[in-house]
């Protein structure tokens, strides 16, 4: 049967996942990217404040993150630095003789240049709910066996990011921010698969039951769950799932309900003009002096004093 026009224009509704919503809440986005060669600068400082990420391609990168030990990357390692540390990169190529090295010159004289490449790209990240959420992530991320178990699309992004920024087209900062999105998320997603012990917004992308419940939090924070009902969404019973809760996300659902209710508030409160009494009935509070307690046992100041201090 074919469907009429305005019907075509419709957004499908295909539903949302809590690795996705806690990315949104958090604002990651694209921000800038580069190609490291030999040529380059092979030493340099990142300040705080600044997510990124290295994928090396060929040569060794050190990152060292204020006294820490330095952090040494190879061939087909990716490093992702998402809380934004500040740090210093160094870049070598500790064999020079790599068959992959390309030479200048011939004869006698002829020298080899060394085999560095490594794609850099930054993120920008918004306000202290990120710092907040990513403070639980390792200060740096490192996925090392895509040699052997490739990570689909990441050599294509880099690939197209590294298009646009040479083609200055209408339209590129635009291409550049959300293909950068893209590959965050390809990355993290890599690692929640192959890391064991994981924050809890990110385990539960690896337990699909789990995920059911916190994904239905989301959806619908104003409604007061019981352990029951989300017990049921899960398809578990109510012990059972209480423990796996808990064990997967580090808190009881109760109490996890209760912190995104007010993260939920912190970032209305930044981003919106609605009133506090507004916002507390939206995340699910019956009373304002209800939320402004809850409030301030979780951010040490009340709504008022946190939306003012922030829009100053």
């Amino acid at each position: 049967m074919m469907r009429k026009p305005e019907d075509l224009a419709e957004t499908p509704n295909f539903g949302t996942d809590a690795f996705s919503e806690v990315l949104n809440i958090v604002h990651v986005r694209g921000e800038t990217a580069r190609l490291i060669t030999a040529e380059s600068t092979r030493n340099f400082t990142v300040p705080s404040g600044t997510p990124c990420v290295y994928i090396v391609d060929q040569g060794r990168l050190e990152i060292t993150v204020g006294s820490e030990p330095a952090l040494t990357l190879h061939e087909n390692q990716i490093a992702l630095l998402l809380q934004g540390p500040a740090h210093e990169a160094a870049f070598s190529d500790p064999e020079r003789s790599s068959p992959r090295a390309q030479t200048e010159g011939s004869g006698p004289a002829r020298q080899e240049r060394e085999a560095i490449s490594c794609f850099w790209g930054s993120f920008a990240v918004d306000g202290e709910q990120a710092t907040r959420i990513l403070s639980s992530l390792p200060k740096v991320i490192v996925l090392d066996d895509f040699s052997q178990n490739p990570i689909e699309w990441v050599d294509t992004v880099c690939q197209l990011v590294l298009r646009e920024l040479d083609a200055t087209r209408p339209g590129g900062s635009l291409m550049v921010s959300r293909l950068l999105d893209l590959l965050l998320v390809i990355i993290l997603r890599r690692w929640a698969q192959s890391e064991d012990s994981l924050p809890g917004w990110l385990a539960a992308a690896k337990d699909e039951r789990i995920a059911r419940t916190v994904s239905a939090i989301h959806r619908d924070s104003a409604r007061t769950f019981t352990n029951g009902e989300l017990a049921d969404i899960a398809g578990m019973s109510k012990s059972s799932f209480t423990s796996r809760f808990k064990q997967v996300m580090g808190q009881s659902p109760g109490a996890y309900l209760r912190t995104w209710r007010l993260d939920q508030a912190a970032e209305a409160l930044l981003h919106s003009s609605a009133s506090i009494d507004a916002i507390s009935f939206r995340v699910g509070y019956a009373s304002k002096e209800a939320f402004s307690r809850a409030f301030q046992t979780r951010f040490h100041t009340s709504p008022s004093a946190w939306r003012a201090s922030r829009s100053s």
